[in-house]
């Protein structure tokens, strides 16, 4: 008896050994924006409830410039060892690759999808003074108005997520409308305000105050249910069947070469997070959750990049 307690004793070290060790988690996530956008935002939440809920100790490195692309390329370079990770936006995976003459990057062989983290839904709004009250009504206004004096709607830049979406609702329901691009969506609002243009579907936390205030009349909400705090304003489901969209989204990637089991370590924790009460409830107004393990975030981006590439390419978006 005492021989096989002894065998049993002195096995349970080797057995622990053999056990292979626990993935470390990382250290530092890059973030391609300045402090206070909207990405900066949903990432300092997401480091938070990361560090409550699992004990992750990450420190935010921003690394503007370039629309995203400064801080992404410095994610791709980085150490595949598990130690650096990083949170990208839609436009940067989805619509540079096909805005640029020559792309610094394909998105999907550079990256290692990890899980979607935060996804922005916007409204279509008009300013007050238009006569229109729902998405028929615009078409039907926009096509009667003379060809020298269209209704214009503004986006915060060729090749920006409200752009492309106006071109896609456009061109999908058939009616003109004449694009002003602003080097910033103030900008742009200012003169919706003032209307000087007409029409935007530019982020909800810059429009939700105009609405609320009636300067602006929201016509459809980008989003597969109604919003609560205006559940009077159709989803685009309802008001235009069959118009397809893109909203902005954020999601958190690992360079190429990172080991399987990292990943997959990181993406339970993460996804366990994006799911909870906690971080939800202090996502920015107007954001909401984007649960999305590696496989549905992959499947994601091919869809959505596939999209806005032959829409890119049917507007004719000039390439820098």
């Amino acid at each position: 008896m005492i021989a096989r307690r002894a065998l049993l004793a002195a096995s349970v070290p080797t057995a622990l050994a053999a056990q292979p060790a626990r993935p470390p988690t990382p250290t530092r996530l890059i973030i391609p924006y300045g402090p206070g956008n909207i990405t900066d935002q949903v990432a300092r939440v997401l480091l938070e409830v990361l560090a409550a809920r699992h004990g992750w100790r990450v420190t935010a490195d921003n690394q503007p410039g370039a629309g995203g692309m400064l801080g992404t390329n410095a994610l791709i370079r980085a150490p595949a060892d598990g130690s650096i990770f990083g949170i990208v936006a839609a436009a940067a995976l989805t619509i540079v690759p096909h805005t640029q003459r020559t792309p610094r990057f394909d998105p999907l062989p550079d990256l290692v999808p990890v899980t979607g983290v935060a996804i922005s839904s916007s409204f279509l709004a008009v300013n007050g003074a238009l006569p229109v009250h729902s998405v028929a009504e615009l078409v039907a206004y926009a096509r009667s108005r003379p060809a020298d004096n269209p209704i214009f709607y503004y986006s915060p830049g060729n090749g920006t997520v409200p752009h492309l979406n106006l071109e896609a609702l456009r061109r999908a329901l058939d009616f003109p409308m004449q694009h002003v691009p602003y080097r910033t969506s103030a900008a742009g609002n200012t003169d919706l305000l003032a209307n000087r243009v007409q029409v935007t579907m530019d982020s909800f936390a810059l429009t939700l105050e105009h609405i609320r205030a009636g300067t602006l009349r929201p016509l459809a909400f980008n989003s597969p249910t109604r919003h609560p705090l205006l559940p009077e304003v159709p989803t685009f489901a309802e008001a235009a069947p069959g118009v397809r969209l893109m909203n902005s989204w954020q999601g958190l990637f690992f360079p190429r070469g990172t080991p399987a089991q990292v990943v997959d370590r990181a993406a339970a924790d993460l996804l366990n997070v994006v799911n909870s009460t906690a971080f939800v409830e202090r996502l920015p107004v107007g954001t909401g959750p984007f649960a999305l393990g590696p496989a549905g975030l992959t499947a994601h981006i091919r869809a959505e990049s596939e999209r806005i590439g032959r829409l890119v390419e049917e507007i004719g978006l000039t390439q820098d």
